[in-house]
C-alpha cells in the first residue's frame, strides 16, 4: 500500500473550509488531535499568518502616494495577522449578541512607551475605535496579538 503524504497546511485549509460531515470525514481519515491545534501555535510570525490566510506578500500600492505606502503596508500586515488568528472568522458589527474584544495599546509620549495594556470585551456596536477588522473572537487571541504582533501594530497606528 502506497503511503500518501499531506502537506499540513493544506489539510488544515481544507478543514476550515469544509462543512461538518466533511470535517467529521477529516477527522476520521487523520485523526482528531491533527485539527485540535490552537491557532497560537501555528501562528507566531507576518508569514504564518500569510500561510495561514493564503494571502500575498507583496502587494502592489503604485497608485498610492508614496509617502502613505508604509502606512498600507502595515495596515495590510495588521489585518493579515488578526484574519489568520481568528481562523478566518468575520466579525459582524451588526450582530450585538456576539461579544468582540480587542487589545489596547498605550503609548507615553516616546517610541520605546508603546505597550499592550490588555484586552476588552465590547458588543458589536461600531465605535471608530473598534472596528470589526481590528477585534478578535476571544479574550485569549487578543491577548495574545497583543502581545505578540506589538510592533506590527505600533506600525499601523504610527506610520
Amino acid at each position: 500500500m502506497k503511503t500518501i503524504e499531506l502537506i499540513q497546511k493544506n489539510v488544515l485549509k481544507a478543514y476550515r473550509e469544509a462543512n461538518p460531515d466533511g470535517k467529521k470525514m477529516l477527522e476520521n481519515l487523520i485523526g482528531k488531535e491533527v485539527f485540535k491545534q490552537d491557532i497560537t501555535d501555528r501562528v507566531k510570525t507576518y508569514e504564518d499568518s500569510l500561510e495561514e490566510t493564503g494571502r500575498p506578500n507583496v502587494l502592489n500600492f503604485g497608485d498610492v502616494p508614496e509617502d502613505l505606502v508604509p502606512f498600507f503596508h502595515s495596515v495590510y500586515r495588521v489585518i493579515v495577522e488578526i484574519e489568520a488568528l481568528n481562523e478566518g472568522e468575520k466579525m459582524d458589527i451588526y450582530d450585538s449578541s456576539k461579544r468582540r474584544h480587542y487589545p489596547y495599546f498605550a503609548c507615553n509620549g516616546a517610541p520605546s512607551g508603546f505597550a499592550f495594556i490588555g484586552s476588552f470585551c465590547d458588543n458589536s456596536s461600531a465605535y471608530a475605535g473598534g472596528g470589526s477588522r481590528l477585534s478578535f473572537k476571544d479574550e485569549k487571541t487578543s491577548n495574545y496579538f497583543g502581545k505578540q504582533f506589538q510592533k506590527d501594530m505600533q506600525d499601523f497606528l504610527t506610520k
